[in-house]
């Protein structure tokens, strides 16, 4: 895996650059869709760079439970366990992406359930000890943006980003300052690529300063932005998107009209994944644009009962994005990807590749017949899984 480093300059989401790099036509996805993506110049060897993209990362009620007895001398939690049989996956990425759906608290700070917000929403927060786990486990950013994202006010946004710079993750769609949530690019094996992240709510309002979330209520920002990042030189653009309707087995209207404005836009993303619903939702093309609909979880503490709606079996599944660009010889981009089928695992939480581990004549009867399960969920709406 290379970690994505930050090579652009940080500048104003307003910031007016030229690129003289025309956008054209790239290709097909899982061999029939097209998406676009801008030329690179002419005479620059063929390159090309895989993306794995995951659910929704809740540190919550039991999950904490079972990381802290999991935790070594000196660690309150350790996460890394559940996530090791889907190691390799992450680590194979050239760039892997999480979604952290909570603040992040400062070291030694209280996690889990923080009470209740004004709109009878629970406040959530993840221990300071997860970034490094995800870390350690191969991701290299994570998005930011979510309906939890301000849940413990501008200190939680502040804490969030000081873990995830701790564990040397980068970070998109919450910022400490103007100039930190302005539009920038990082190179990943050469690649110029730009990771927006967005909410299309908040459970506790959005702050006063409109950079502190990036929020997609409507489309605007999203557009602005991918046309700044287009400007600034960026060949691949990966918008997150989180929203507020769960438990859905497919988009609502309103979330596909504001993707569809996106996708139609002059300038626009090459990747989609979106998170929110807490269940897989289909991958699609959309005007030419790779969008996962719903990553569905990554890890959480939901599929058993006394959790109300969470208690669904289907928030214990979820999907890994598996994304490759490749450069075309007419200097354009393929576009090629695939739902990964992820499957959390009772009672112990781990995160298993359910189509693969199935694969695997070892597995314990146990696990095998809850991955099978896992597995019959997703594909009823999920075609392709891998």
């Amino acid at each position: 895996m290379i970690a994505a480093v930050v090579a652009g300059a940080l500048l104003a989401a307003s910031a007016s650059v030229t690129s003289s790099a025309p956008r054209v036509l790239v290709a097909t996805v899982t061999g029939a869709a097209t998406a676009t993506a801008p030329a690179v110049r002419a005479g620059t060897p063929l390159r090309s760079f895989t993306v794995a993209a995951v659910g929704d990362f809740l540190a919550e009620g039991h999950l904490n439970t079972l990381a802290s007895g999991l935790a070594g001398p000196g660690v309150r939690y350790d996460f890394e366990p559940f996530l090791r049989p889907v190691t390799a996956l992450i680590r194979n990425a050239d760039l892997a992406i999480c979604h952290m759906e909570t603040p992040i608290t400062a070291r030694g700070g209280d996690v889990g359930y923080l009470g209740t917000s004004y709109t009878g929403t629970h406040l959530l927060a993840a221990p300071h000890e997860a970034p490094f786990d995800l870390a350690q486990v191969g991701f290299d950013r994570c998005s930011t943006a979510s309906n939890h994202a301000y849940d413990l006010g501008v200190d939680g946004i502040r804490t969030t980003l000081a873990a995830l710079d701790a564990a040397h993750l980068g970070h998109s769609g919450t910022a400490r300052s103007s100039t930190e949530a302005a539009v920038a690019y990082f190179t990943v094996k050469g690649v110029r690529v730009a990771h927006l992240a967005y909410a299309r709510n908040s459970n506790v309002g959005f702050p006063a300063d409109l950079w502190r979330v990036n929020r997609a209520v409507q489309p605007a920002q999203v557009i602005r932005d991918v046309a700044v990042a287009r400007r600034l030189g960026a060949e691949v653009v990966i918008v997150s998107l989180h929203v507020y309707m769960e438990m859905q087995n497919g988009p609502i209207a309103e979330d596909r009209a504001v993707v569809n404005a996106i996708t139609s836009a002059a300038a626009k993303p090459d990747l989609i994944v979106m998170h929110g619903p807490h269940v897989p939702q289909p991958m699609e093309t959309v005007h030419g644009v790779v969008t996962f609909w719903s990553l569905g979880n990554f890890i959480s503490a939901m599929g058993v009962p006394d959790r109300g709606k969470y208690a669904d079996l289907r928030t214990l599944d979820g999907l890994l994005a598996d994304v490759r660009f490749s450069e075309r010889a007419d200097h354009t981009w393929a576009v090629r990807a695939s739902p990964v089928l992820l499957c959390n695992v009772l009672p112990d939480r781990r995160v298993y590749p359910g189509v693969r581990a199935l694969r695997d004549p070892g597995l314990s009867a146990a696990v095998r017949v809850q991955l099978q399960a896992c597995r019959a969920r997703v594909s009823s709406v999920v075609s392709g899984l891998t």
